[in-house]
């Protein structure tokens, strides 16, 4: 796996493609639905914090440059414990994050340092299974498409209820997906897109939203079944 991984980044330096990558990942949550006094992103799945096997991912890829976190400052102390345990070294900055997930990637944008053209990767503290070979995928993506999301084609049928959970419609799922992250943009489209969310009071559930409110296009490559938000005490089973 390794090697293929390495072949990747070679493919992308022979493409002349190379944008600097910066990583933004969100951990703010305190997860009232999971059912835990300790966020989720903090507890641990064989003996590893699932933040540390979602930065671990990032921190090997050689394209990426900087990862900056976003946290509920009571948790700062503990995030730090975790940095200096298993030495990752390109988490530059932990800040403060919002309410809400779109405020804390905002706080997280003005801290970075970079070209309009350099490109965000935002990903969810809870999604560790993420394999590094995608996240790759998405990056060199992103060198022709700029906007890019990972999402799963909806196998499932899906309908439309009410309040009492009567049936209105069933959807057709042809043109339908579930949306995952990594999403990567580049930084001009994401702080731009961003700076209009807030002026016009819009609030999204992803990044891309926020995107497609300004008005750019954005582009899907499948993302991984695997690739789970740990929501529940069943899905620390992977």
């Amino acid at each position: 796996m390794q090697l293929k991984i390495i072949y990747l980044i070679e493919k992308l330096k022979k493409g002349n493609k190379i944008p600097k990558v910066r990583v933004i990942i969100p951990a703010s949550g305190i997860g009232k639905r999971f059912g835990s006094k300790t966020p989720k992103q903090f507890l641990k799945i064989n003996g590893k914090e699932i933040l540390a096997l979602t930065l671990e991912k990032f921190n090997r890829i050689k394209l990426i440059e900087e990862i900056i976190i976003s946290a509920d400052r009571n948790y700062f102390g503990f995030i730090n414990l975790i940095l200096s345990k298993y030495n990752f070294k390109k988490v530059k900055k932990i800040i403060e994050g919002g309410t809400v997930r779109q405020d804390s990637v905002y706080n997280a944008l003005m801290h970075l340092k970079c070209g309009s053209n350099d490109m965000i990767l935002v990903h969810d503290a809870i999604r560790p299974f993420i394999s590094e070979r995608k996240i790759i995928e998405l990056i060199k993506t992103s060198g022709e498409e700029k906007c890019v999301i990972l999402g799963l084609p909806v196998t499932e049928t899906v309908k439309i209820v009410d309040k009492e959970n009567f049936v209105i419609k069933t959807i057709d799922r042809k043109n339908l997906w579930m949306i995952q992250t990594p999403q990567i943009f580049p930084y001009g489209i994401l702080r731009k897109s961003f700076d209009k969310a807030r002026k016009d009071k819009f609030i999204a559930t992803d990044e891309s939203m926020i995107v497609e409110h300004a008005g750019y296009k954005v582009s899907i490559i499948e993302g991984e079944r695997k690739n789970i938000k740990i929501t529940v005490r069943e899905d620390l089973n992977g």
